[in-house]
């Protein structure tokens, strides 16, 4: 059985870094670890969050999709090297887990904060998916709804469910997934505004709370959001052959 990698851990405010020697020097570990315990502070800010949550990264040479899994995020070592890792999206899941709301409003709401936070100063938007953030995400929606890939995860966005391979093919799948997502919940926050969004991120029962919160279903949200996207002035060119790379992941 091969051994553990041995590991270095710092700890900045309410962030623990646990990393490993062979995949990250202690220099950019504690530059990360003061990164994201900034991050964490402003988002908390951003959704109006009063607790300072503890969190605890893993970054890992052999991690290729980053998750968090309660307050543990693990991110891929090569990605907070090249300063594109999606910290800023896994803190909005573990401050904001979204336990009850589809996955559409859970990719989207955390693709949202990461973009919202990076734009104030906050850290920095992987635009992993998203070259543009909050500010271009409506744009690249409507490209990938002319493109058959976008039009194939379209059904999962602003109803319920996730599309087939999300995980296995992140370039046909995930990257649309995502960006329709993104597009939907950045207009209801536009429409809403986002404290009525944070509210629906906690909601038990997402549906009925929606309606509730906004005096619309899903459903009507979704439909005045697809007229904004097919109502585009630019031209609708599917996304480029390689954007985004075909080995991306979260």
């Amino acid at each position: 059985m091969p051994s553990k990698p041995a590991c270095g851990v710092i700890r900045r405010g309410c962030v623990t870094v646990e990393y490993e020697f062979i995949a990250l020097n202690r220099k950019d570990a504690g530059a990360f670890a003061a990164l994201a315990a900034r991050g964490a502070r402003e988002l908390e800010r951003l959704a109006g969050l009063r607790a300072r949550t503890r969190l605890r990264f893993e970054l890992r040479g052999r991690t290729r999709i980053s998750t968090a899994r309660g307050r543990t995020l693990h991110l891929p070592a090569y990605r907070v090297i090249a300063g594109s890792a999606p910290y800023l999206h896994e803190i909005a899941h573990a401050l904001l887990p979204c336990r009850h709301a589809p996955p559409w409003f859970s990719e989207g709401l955390a693709c949202y904060l990461e973009s919202a936070v990076s734009e104030q100063g906050g850290g920095y938007d992987s635009h992993l998916f998203t070259p543009n953030g909050n500010s271009g995400v409506h744009a690249d929606a409507a490209r990938w709804l002319a493109d058959p890939r976008g039009r194939k995860v379209l059904p999962f966005v602003g109803t319920r469910g996730t599309p087939a391979a999300i995980v296995a093919d992140r370039h046909n799948v995930a990257a649309p997934f995502y960006v329709l997502a993104h597009s939907l919940v950045k207009f209801l926050a536009d429409q809403v505004g986002l404290p009525s969004v944070i509210r629906l991120a906690r909601a038990r029962k997402f549906a009925a709370q929606l309606l509730q919160i906004t005096v619309q279903p899903a459903s009507a949200w979704r439909g005045e959001w697809l007229e904004l996207l097919r109502a585009a002035r630019e031209p609708l060119n599917p996304p480029a052959a390689g954007t985004p790379a075909a080995d991306t992941a979260r």
